[in-house]
């Protein structure tokens, strides 16, 4: 056995504290965020369009993305002056800022990467691209024969990570309460704990301003209805797949998440104006200028004309992604 599967074996082992298995977050927290061996502390380049990394989404398309953030975060202040404004970006890979290489209107800004303590200036725009759904999730299973859910956890057995059914007493059924419960078929849920919880803890803090984030996501009726072997997959090398538990800690691991329940947590904070688009509904209604400014400049080159369809077509990420959007204290 190689060094590393030394290593990967000893921590998972560590995590499990004696167990036969662990549930799906913890495995996903585990391969995504150890300190050791964790995917997203690892030092390569996991982000753009080289063969190298894993997967590209809008902020690898540069400045042009940056531009029309900064165009639509000043339309939803309104009547607010944007300079008073900090603005704060979360999970930003490192060394990278949205806002580093352009001129922006904002009192300064401010980045927050893995590790950092989640501290938000007030009064802030809070930005994220793709941060919720890289955060672990539970697995459950509806067994039809038996007619109850069960939920699924992760073992290692021979040198090999297989999933199983974790006991009762080690499981959280209390969350599928809500699920149906008179299904005739095994259906999977992929439920994005680690995304409720991380955003709870955001809407914790004591700020006012903006929240803005984008990603992909589903209506929990969605979820619960129409994906029967659930919403989870693995990037490796620009290749999705949904064998999640292979490669731990060389692969990005994500689901959906469900907007009912963030939009709920944000109102459950004071939020108002909540609001979910798609990616190109919200720029075309939030960054307007910026976009005719670009397609109407005689001198943009085809690559910056590329970069907009791309962002907006629904074909490519103008569907594929969904903002979400809401204000306190303003």
């Amino acid at each position: 056995m190689t060094n590393r599967y030394e290593t990967l074996k000893q921590t998972f082992s560590s995590v499990a504290s004696g167990r036969q298995a662990v549930p799906y977050d913890e495995f996903i927290n585990w391969a995504l965020y150890h300190p050791e061996i964790g995917y997203y502390t690892s030092p390569y380049k996991r982000v753009g369009k080289s063969s190298k990394s894993d997967f590209y989404t809008s902020t690898s398309l540069g400045s042009t993305w940056g531009q029309l953030i900064v165009d639509a975060t000043c339309k939803l202040l309104e009547k607010y002056d944007p300079s008073k404004f900090i603005f704060v970006e979360i999970a930003a890979e490192p060394d990278e800022n949205l806002l580093s290489s352009l001129n922006h209107p904002f009192r300064e800004f401010k980045t927050i990467c893995l590790g950092d303590k989640m501290e938000i200036p007030s009064p802030a725009i809070v930005f994220s691209n793709e941060w919720l759904d890289a955060r672990p999730f539970k697995r459950f299973r509806f067994e039809s024969a038996k007619m109850q859910w069960v939920e699924l956890g992760v073992k290692l057995v021979d040198n090999l990570w297989h999933e199983t059914i974790l006991p009762d007493h080690e499981s959280s059924l209390e969350i599928t309460k809500t699920f149906p419960q008179n299904l005739r078929l095994p259906y999977t849920i992929d439920w994005s704990t680690g995304a409720n919880q991380s955003l709870d803890n955001l809407l914790n803090l004591e700020w006012n301003g903006i929240f803005l984030t984008f990603d992909y996501g589903l209506s929990k009726e969605r979820i619960l209805n129409d994906f029967p072997e659930g919403t989870s997959r693995s990037y490796y090398r620009h290749s999705v797949n949904n064998k999640i538990i292979e490669k731990p800690g060389e692969q990005d691991i994500t689901c959906h998440v469900c907007w009912d329940f963030l939009q709920d947590l944000l109102a459950k904070h004071d939020f108002s104006k909540i609001n979910l688009q798609t990616q190109e509904s919200f720029f075309m209604h939030h960054a307007q200028k910026t976009i005719k400014q670009i397609i109407e400049n005689p001198k943009v080159d085809e690559d910056k004309l590329g970069l907009i369809k791309e962002m907006l077509h629904p074909h490519h990420l103008g569907h594929k992604f969904q903002a979400l959007h809401a204000k306190r204290g303003l």
